[in-house]
């Protein structure tokens, strides 16, 4: 009877330490899966002009980037006249694209009906602007990787009418 005890109580020691040391292993592994998953949805590094080579933080090269881009695309933009037959004020969403070798581009534009049919130039001159823009750019960094990054730029349209 002690026997069966004792070889019970052992048993029972040996499994419970087995699934003990097998969560201890899953603990750890999951730990490596997490390690490997990349949130794709945010960038380590934000792109970076020439200009923001001497921000100490991410917010702040962010911050300066998103000057200097705005800076620089409205001097670029205010240069171009566009002539209409009324007054418009508006909003356009354009998606900047900065690709993975700092590159600058439009991948899309949303615009409203009223801007397509009374600016049928806008596309070109914003893409003129664009391509105008300083080619020395950092681009986006992910784990230290150059990434391609979209950012949603509001650009207000105010024209008056001649």
């Amino acid at each position: 009877m002690l026997i069966r005890l004792v070889i019970a109580i052992v048993s029972v020691m040996v499994f419970a330490s087995c699934d003990f040391i097998s969560l201890q292993n899953s603990s750890s592994q999951n730990l490596s899966i997490l390690d490997t998953v990349i949130d794709y949805n945010s960038v380590d590094v934000y792109p970076v002009f020439r200009e923001c080579n001497n921000c100490d933080s991410n917010q702040k090269l962010n911050l300066c980037f998103e000057n200097e881009f705005v800076k620089n695309l409205e001097k670029i933009v205010n240069k171009n006249e566009a002539e209409t037959k009324k007054e418009i004020f508006d909003t356009v969403y354009v998606d900047i694209l900065v690709d993975n070798t700092g590159r600058i581009t439009i991948s899309k534009i949303h615009k409203s009906s009223e801007v397509i049919k009374d600016i049928p130039k806008f596309d070109s001159i914003l893409q003129q602007s664009i391509a105008k823009l300083p080619k020395t750019i950092q681009p986006s960094l992910k784990r230290g990787i150059p990434v391609n990054s979209v950012f949603k730029l509001p650009v207000i349209v105010s024209v008056r009418s001649n």
